[in-house]
């Protein structure tokens, strides 16, 4: 008998574990609480312009998910990014990156990373249900049902799925009912082991041509004591942006981004062309135009407990998401979503003896 499975979160993570379960019978909803796909793998389009201002890469560095990429999901959109990744250091001056992380393609789409969720989402014929914020799940003799913040209730789910980044995750837990409270603390303590860092990503678009010095693509921070973390070129990206213009991706440094977390979209923006200024070229002209984002949870810093949440998990009830992995990347994410429909596959056929 086909079974009912929900999945809380429309990022790259949960469309994964809903594309890989897709394949069979079972009825799969999909619950997001903004309008959009693939969470922080992010595109934005202005004036013209498509760029990545969350995520800017992916890479391909598994069988499985070379499968989904290449052989499962169109590629024709696929574009792969030119140059590489160099660093610099606190005083802004450049070097070389690492061979090793240079070695691999990365990736990301004509139209934008986020394309990567939206063709899960198309080639699976996904059901999703936009602008729903799931905000507790209550066991109901052997189903879920889970309740959203205006008050709404979706009944007798066999297997919920949870992908928000971790502290979202256990606010929601927080407010629902998993059992005594002795089991309760156990999935909320794992949980909380995965602290996330807050950032500023500022999109700055100028007139002409802007040369990165080695000519890389991106430059990232080595010593973590600069006001930015990254900056990277999205020309780098066939068809991200328009002819005579230069677009340019920097993501201020966490601790940078804590100290001006409430600071005005226009200060920021300042901060942020100043940084760059400082590390690519102090003559870099004016943009044309600028967009700021406010991360809160822009990437994790440390891993949830995966052990002792398996463990204290209740039957049904399953995590995904980069909080497993303790680092902010996207191929990471969609193996935990691929490893959690594993899982799921399991648990729903009696495989795991449950």
């Amino acid at each position: 008998m086909p079974k009912k499975i929900a999945i809380i979160g429309a990022g790259v993570s949960g469309l994964a574990a809903a594309f890989k379960l897709s394949s069979g019978e079972d009825r799969i909803e999909i619950f997001e609480k903004s309008r959009g796909l693939s969470g922080r793998a992010a595109t934005r389009s202005k004036d013209g312009a498509r760029f990545d201002y969350g995520a800017n890469y992916f890479k391909v560095e598994s069988p499985e998910l070379a499968e989904l990429i290449f052989e499962d999901l169109p590629t024709e959109d696929l574009c792969r990014i030119a140059g590489n990744v160099g660093t610099f250091d606190k005083g802004g001056a450049f070097s070389e990156g690492d061979p090793e992380q240079n070695a691999g393609a990365k990736w990301s789409y004509r139209d934008g990373i986020s394309t990567l969720g939206k063709l899960m989402a198309e080639v699976a014929d996904l059901d999703i249900l936009p602008s729903s914020r799931i905000v507790r799940i209550e066991k109901c003799q052997t189903k879920w049902d889970l309740i959203d913040g205006e008050g709404r209730r979706y009944e007798d789910y066999d297997a919920v799925l949870l992908t928000p980044p971790a502290p979202q995750t256990t606010d929601l837990l927080r407010d629902s009912e998993l059992g005594d409270e002795a089991t309760s603390d156990r999935i909320l303590n794992a949980l909380g082991e995965s602290q996330y860092h807050s950032q500023f990503a500022v999109s700055l678009c100028f007139p002409g041509a802007i040369e990165m010095p080695g000519d890389c693509y991106a430059l990232i921070n080595a010593d973590r004591e600069h006001d930015l973390a990254w900056v990277s070129h999205e020309n780098a990206k066939a068809g991200h942006v328009p002819k005579g213009e230069s677009i340019l991706i920097a993501q201020m440094s966490p601790s940078w981004s804590a100290d001006h977390y409430d600071d005005p979209a226009a200060e920021i923006i300042e901060a942020a062309l100043s940084a760059v200024r400082s590390v690519i070229a102090a003559d870099l002209p004016e943009p044309h135009w600028s967009d700021t984002q406010r991360w809160r949870y822009a990437h994790p810093r440390t891993p949830a407990n995966l052990a002792e949440l398996r463990r204290a998990l209740p039957p049904g009830v399953f995590i995904a998401g980069d909080g497993l992995v303790g680092k902010g990347r996207v191929e990471g994410a969609i193996r935990t979503g691929l490893d959690a429909a594993a899982q799921m596959e399991s648990y729903l056929t009696g495989e795991d003896g449950a």
